[in-house]
């Protein structure tokens, strides 16, 4: 066997060691997200749930979803946000049954220092889902559609927001790793 030294220089100096697994899918996220642009438009998911909800509407009482100028605005649930967003979800689910870190993402549900059951904790993961999704709407827009495809736009504003959004989840969680205080 080596000796540790040697490992350590070899893999700080040799460059044909490759790039880490998170900078290669970095690479290949950039280049799908500017194709998804070139492609279509820039991507963002908070447009699918008035577009769910106009679809469930306009099926339930297609007289007030026709009315509605806000619904018919959004338009047709098949689009391909819907898509992206029905993958996200399923993605989600396999590899939290199937993957390499399930137990790790068991034990970061424990976050949440003042909710001490399951059930509490989903309800306000729930709750800040539904507030966040909200002014996603209100603001015209999701951070996932602001980031994501500003970013790969190399839109400035979305170089800002992204800091700032990372700023406050940063400061949120060491405040809410010192329950709050």
């Amino acid at each position: 066997m080596a000796h540790p030294a040697a490992h350590s220089h070899s893999m700080t100096t040799a460059p044909s060691a490759g790039l880490p697994p998170w900078a290669r899918y970095g690479i290949i996220f950039g280049f799908v997200s500017a194709a998804s642009i070139a492609l279509w438009a820039p991507i963002g998911v908070s447009g699918t749930y008035p577009r769910m909800i106009g679809a469930i509407l306009g099926e339930l009482t297609p007289e007030y979803a026709a009315a509605n100028p806000y619904l018919v605005r959004m338009g047709s649930v098949l689009k391909p946000e819907t898509f992206l967003l029905i993958g996200l979800l399923i993605g989600g689910f396999i590899s939290s049954r199937f993957g390499r870190a399930r137990l790790a993402a068991r034990r970061l549900e424990m976050v949440h220092p003042g909710e001490k059951t399951d059930f509490a904790r989903y309800r306000d993961a729930f709750l800040g889902g539904f507030l966040i999704i909200v002014g996603a709407r209100i603001a015209g827009g999701c951070t996932s559609g602001h980031i994501i495809s500003g970013m790969t736009q190399l839109s400035v504003s979305a170089f800002i927001f992204a800091a700032g959004v990372f700023a406050s989840g940063i400061a949120t969680a060491k405040l809410l790793q010192r329950g709050g205080k």
